[in-house]
């Protein structure tokens, strides 16, 4: 077993119990809060309401993977620890698009921001990241931004090597992010059991699948949201099961990636989406369902929701140095 940090403070990973691996409490920009349009109040009473909810249908942690790029308010966390029993497991990282004051870093300057964040406490609060996020998407096509990406991911790696936690990524499966990913892992000496290649469910080829559980990594399918239809939510579903029947039910994580306040895709006059608090419960109450009768097994059902999380966080806790 390892320690974990949550936003109430270190857990055994013994503790965590079934795992949503993807998911935002608080989403949206950086600098959100200093906007007329962010509402705090509104969004700690949206991520608590999502958290019982998500409680309820058998949900024992959550790790929200948004970096402060993305929107993260730690302010939100403060104000959320207690309210609930989740664990809640925090990020620190960098999205999509580097910000341009961090383009020029190498990859020890980031691995010291990521470290700071993890070892001393985030936005001046004492609660400490538990995980890295980076998040590669159709911005790697131009070069502009492919090179600072690289970095970045270097500097995760590092981090998560010097700080003893995994990293989860945002990838465009189409794009087979995850491959380049793992090969700068490697080459800087990251155990690839830490290591989460998130959203894999968007992809429709198995073999890309298979072959990232084949070189050790964690495989995220983790984007399950009731808009994409039960026929959509069906397709996932049976990667998620090809994948388990292939032998690699403890390298799958699942989650909805959906955010309890997000001020991303908001209405046009600004604000935050439509609220669902239930937007955490179609894994419990529809994908594991689906997996049962079309064959998972209980232990099946176990590696995905609670051992692979557990897997990524006990690997990176053994790097530490």
């Amino acid at each position: 077993m390892a320690m974990i940090q949550t936003i109430e403070g270190p857990k055994d990973t013994a503790d965590l119990g079934p795992t949503l691996a993807h998911e935002h409490l608080c989403s949206g920009f950086g600098g959100m809060d200093h906007t007329a349009i962010f509402d705090l109040d509104e969004a700690v009473r949206r991520a608590t309401a999502a958290l019982l909810e998500a409680y309820e249908a058998g949900i024992r942690t959550v790790i929200d993977c948004t970096p402060v790029d993305n929107g993260r308010q730690a302010a939100v966390f403060e104000r959320v620890a207690g309210k609930t029993p989740m664990n809640v497991i925090a990020a620190v990282g960098v999205y999509r698009a580097i910000p341009i004051s961090y383009r020029a870093w190498d990859p020890d300057t980031y691995a010291a921001y990521f470290l700071r964040d993890i070892e001393q406490g985030m936005e001046r609060t004492g609660i400490r990241a538990g995980i890295l996020k980076i998040a590669w998407d159709i911005e790697t096509q131009l070069e502009a931004l492919r090179g600072p990406l690289e970095t970045a991911a270097r500097g995760a790696a590092r981090a998560a090597k010097a700080g003893g936690v995994p990293i989860t990524c945002h990838t465009a499966p189409a794009e087979r992010h995850g491959d380049r990913l793992i090969e700068i892992f490697q080459e800087e000496g990251l155990d690839l059991a830490a290591v989460t290649i998130g959203h894999t469910n968007d992809s429709t080829d198995m073999d890309y699948v298979i072959g990232l559980a084949k070189k050790g990594a964690n495989v995220g399918l983790d984007r399950f949201t009731p808009r994409r239809g039960e026929e959509e939510m069906a397709r996932r579903s049976q990667v998620a099961l090809d994948l388990a029947n292939a032998g690699y039910a403890e390298q799958i994580s699942l989650g909805h990636d959906g955010a309890g306040y997000s001020l991303t895709g908001g209405p046009a006059t600004g604000g935050p989406r439509a609220e669902d608090p239930k937007v955490w419960r179609l894994v419990p109450e529809w994908e594991l369902p689906w997996l049962r009768a079309h064959g998972a097994t209980e232990d099946q059902i176990d590696a995905m929701m609670v051992r692979s999380t557990r897997r990524t966080f006990e690997a990176a806790a053994a790097m530490k140095h």
